[in-house]
């Protein structure tokens, strides 16, 4: 999915003093980290075996049955084509900002990067924003290299 240079914008506030409309970089790469969470895991059990998964502990199968959060619904191929393209976003930022746009987009919260980096969420919320900055400026440049048909 790309963006157009009006689409990328940040939201401004319109004369009536409401946002005219929200910034697509952070929900994008929030959508992107929520789709790379449900995807399924890299190891494949073996299929070498055609025996069941044997329960150690009833305790163990109790609580995976209780859990709501054990439930992955699988992502549809066009959220995984969107999660694609939009992780490339983030190479258009520099590693420190690329490392805090992608901390928030997995919803880490602003308190646990305080104590993580060190510096106050004044200044992590600065780099964070020039984060998107610099990806925003990158869309509209390849926005505008695409050949017009």
């Amino acid at each position: 999915m790309s963006l157009s240079p009006s689409e990328t914008a940040p939201a401004r506030v319109s004369e009536g003093g409401r946002a005219a409309a929200p910034d697509p970089v952070p929900a994008l790469l929030r959508e992107a980290a929520d789709t790379l969470r449900r995807l399924p895991s890299a190891l494949a059990r073996p299929r070498l075996s055609s025996w069941p998964a044997v329960v150690r502990d009833s305790a163990a199968a109790l609580v995976a049955a209780d859990s709501p959060g054990r439930l992955r619904i699988p992502p549809s191929p066009q959220a995984i084509d969107r999660m694609d393209r939009t992780l490339g976003w983030l190479l258009s930022c520099d590693d420190e900002a690329r490392r805090l746009v992608w901390a928030r987009a997995t919803g880490v919260s602003w308190r646990r990067l305080e104590d993580l980096d060190g510096r106050s969420h004044v200044t992590l919320r600065k780099i964070v924003a020039r984060g998107h900055d610099q990806i925003r400026v990158s869309l509209v440049a390849n926005y505008r290299k695409k050949p017009k048909i």
